[in-house]
């Protein structure tokens, strides 16, 4: 930092940079620090945003970009298995062991921060002088090509590595019915790297290395760029020169890394109502600015550009934790609340709650499920066409790859894990459903919904229908009334829309045959569905409520 601080003083500091002291030695200072702040894996990551916070090097970084001087060309094949790379190149370097030690533990940082343990990004990091520019990214057979891989002392075949070397069988899931291996070549074909597996011990960073080349695969373009800039610009702070490398893919180029970042306007009015001060716009672009943001200032708007290694930042609340932080904890002041007041229950919780009491007294069992579901269990088992839905880019499993937008999926498929169980079987949950809603910053909508089933040889129409009544009753809706629903996943002439004031509130009726086949139930299931958050208007409508 060029600057000496005494323990408590740089243990202070870490606590102001949003970190936990954890332990201090007098060799070092143990520290965590949290996974939204990937730019904190290195320490010139730590030491930048520290001279930032003591004032010693205020505002946007200023980093250099030699424009490309050689590319990597992308083969077509790897679109189906690993489909996009980004690279740079780093110059002027001498590694030593210390600074090796450091590259490592960022990398793998970075591989479980934003790679997801290697499936969504994995980073390679190479000594330049031993290889040939230009590079390709292929897709290869598993017994297509053979080199060291780190960790070995012979070559081996990309298939005997996946099932002998220590990586392949850790990770080698990554790469499962792949028909084909991503692999990276220079222009004599020596092999880089078999991402996201290993890297090639040729080209192993040693005490003394001078230039490296990077390369960062994986599934989500974003997430590389960002990953690229973390890494070139931690590199530049260790005194580093960066090079862009030119990535060629099929009808279209780009260099990496890029450091165009996005501008955002704050309003100054918006910062104080959030912090519950009285910020000038100058001591807010002062904050931020310590911060390490490019600060303009507009009136009563401020002009905010975050550096690249900023990918934490997702909404302008992000900008006013930072002023927090560039204002330093120490200086916000707690005050008493100037006004007495007394906490009660939300309206939803008061209805969630008697909803609940009503189900429980009806003899009902509650039942909780998840949020996110698959399109197959929402729709294709359901036997209904495919409704708008929020759907998950980079899933865990394949089983959770949409946010739900009915509750009835859920409750057929806890039926179908309890087909070994005592009937009949009745449960119930009250549970929120997502619905997109491009109106609302969030996009989506998230609604209470209550769905029920009965599952036993007698279960009827008359049956679901009497619930329905009761909880109605309960809820003091006095007129509503029933219309056909002659739709999936009901039985025709067997179920019917709720309606309030015009308005559907719900749906019941006895689940078609081919349902109950689809999810393997044998007895018949009546089902209810009711629209909590649609009743809760005609409930506490009134404005004084």
């Amino acid at each position: 930092m060029g600057k000496r601080l005494s323990d408590l003083e740089l243990s202070n500091l870490l606590h102001n940079l949003g970190m936990d002291v954890e332990e201090v030695s007098t060799e070092f200072f143990r520290v965590e620090y949290n996974p939204n702040r990937p730019d904190y894996s290195s320490l010139s990551g730590i030491t930048r945003a520290a001279r930032g916070l003591l004032g010693i090097e205020v505002g946007f970084p200023k980093y250099r970009l030699t424009p490309p001087k050689t590319y990597v060309k992308v083969d077509p094949n790897v679109e189906n298995i690993r489909p996009y790379i980004v690279g740079a190149i780093v110059r002027g370097f001498n590694l030593d062991s210390d600074k090796i030690e450091e590259l490592i533990t960022m990398q793998e940082d970075l591989h479980w921060i934003l790679g997801r343990d290697r499936r969504k990004v994995a980073i390679g990091l190479h000594n330049l002088d031993v290889l040939k520019p230009p590079f390709r990214y292929i897709a290869a057979k598993g017994d297509e090509y053979s080199f060291t891989p780190l960790g070995s002392w012979r070559k081996m075949t990309l298939n005997e590595i996946l099932e002998k070397h220590e990586k392949g069988l850790k990770y080698g899931h990554l790469l499962t019915d792949k028909p084909m291996y991503p692999l990276i070549l220079d222009s004599r074909g020596e092999v880089l790297s078999f991402p996201p597996i290993i890297n090639s011990a040729l080209t192993e960073l040693t005490s003394g290395t001078k230039n490296l080349f990077i390369d960062v695969t994986g599934l989500d373009l974003d997430a590389l760029q960002k990953t690229l800039n973390i890494l070139t610009t931690a590199l530049h702070d260790m005194g580093g020169r960066i090079e862009q490398v030119k990535i060629i893919y099929p009808g279209k180029s780009m260099a990496t890394p890029n450091y165009k970042t996005k501008k955002w306007r704050i309003n100054v009015e918006y910062v104080n109502s959030l912090l519950g001060l009285n910020l000038s716009p100058l001591e807010i672009a002062k904050a931020l600015r310590r911060m390490r943001h490019g600060v303009k200032i507009s009136g009563k708007t401020i002009i905010v550009t975050p550096p690249p290694y900023r990918v934490d930042i997702m909404h302008t609340v992000d900008f006013v934790e930072d002023v927090a932080m560039g204002l330093g904890y120490d200086s916000l002041e707690p005050r008493q609340p100037q006004v007495l007041t007394y906490g009660k229950y939300h309206p939803a919780t008061k209805i969630e709650e008697l909803v609940r009491e009503v189900m429980l007294g009806l003899g009902y069992t509650e039942v909780m499920n998840f949020t996110l579901t698959n399109a197959v269990d929402e729709y294709e088992k359901m036997a209904v066409k495919h409704a708008l839905h929020v759907k998950l880019l980079n899933p865990v499993s394949s089983d959770y790859t949409i946010m739900r937008t009915w509750i009835l999926p859920s409750l057929m498929k806890t039926l179908s894990h309890n087909r070994g169980s005592l009937y009949p079987q009745k449960i119930f949950e009250i549970g929120d459903v997502i619905e997109p809603d491009p109106s609302l910053p969030e996009r989506a909508a998230r609604k209470m919904r209550l769905g029920c089933v009965s599952c036993h040889a007698e279960a009827s129409y008359s049956e679901i229908k009497s619930i329905c009544e009761e909880i109605l009753r309960n809820l003091s809706i006095g007129e509503w009334k029933l219309k056909p629903y002659d739709q999936p996943p009901f039985i025709e002439g067997r179920a019917a829309k709720i309606i309030v004031n015009s308005a559907e509130v719900g749906i019941l009726g006895e689940i078609n045959p081919q349902v109950l086949e689809n999810w393997e139930i044998t007895f018949p299931v009546a089902a209810l569905e009711l629209y909590i958050h649609e009743i809760m208007h005609f409930m506490i409508g009134n404005k004084e409520h």
